[in-house]
């Protein structure tokens, strides 16, 4: 039995809320140990929450966030660039795809 589409909508309740995020980035973590296992890649996460007093930064390993913070730290500004993704740009190339 498939599961039902879940409406993404501002969750209202703080406490709610709070525990969606906190479930989510557990998923998140598990996601990015899946790819990085299975492709053979070394991946790193980095959080900012309201939740949270400080950043979170998330590896298996502390010298493979090192190694993937140098590789991004060494490219040009331009190619940095590509890699970055904010709210706007992602639904600009969203739309853009739709037409």
């Amino acid at each position: 039995m498939p599961r039902s589409k879940v409406k993404l909508a501002f969750i209202k309740d703080n406490k709610a809320r709070k525990n969606s995020f906190m479930k989510i980035k557990e998923w998140l973590k598990n996601k990015l140990k899946e790819v990085s296992i299975l492709c053979s890649i070394e991946a790193c996460m980095i959080m900012y929450s309201s939740y949270e007093p400080e950043l979170e930064v998330w590896s298996e390993d502390n010298t493979a966030f090192q190694n993937v913070l140098n590789a991004f730290l060494t490219k040009s500004l331009m190619e940095r660039r590509k890699f970055l993704l904010n709210q706007d740009s992602y639904f600009k190339e969203r739309i853009n795809k739709i037409k």
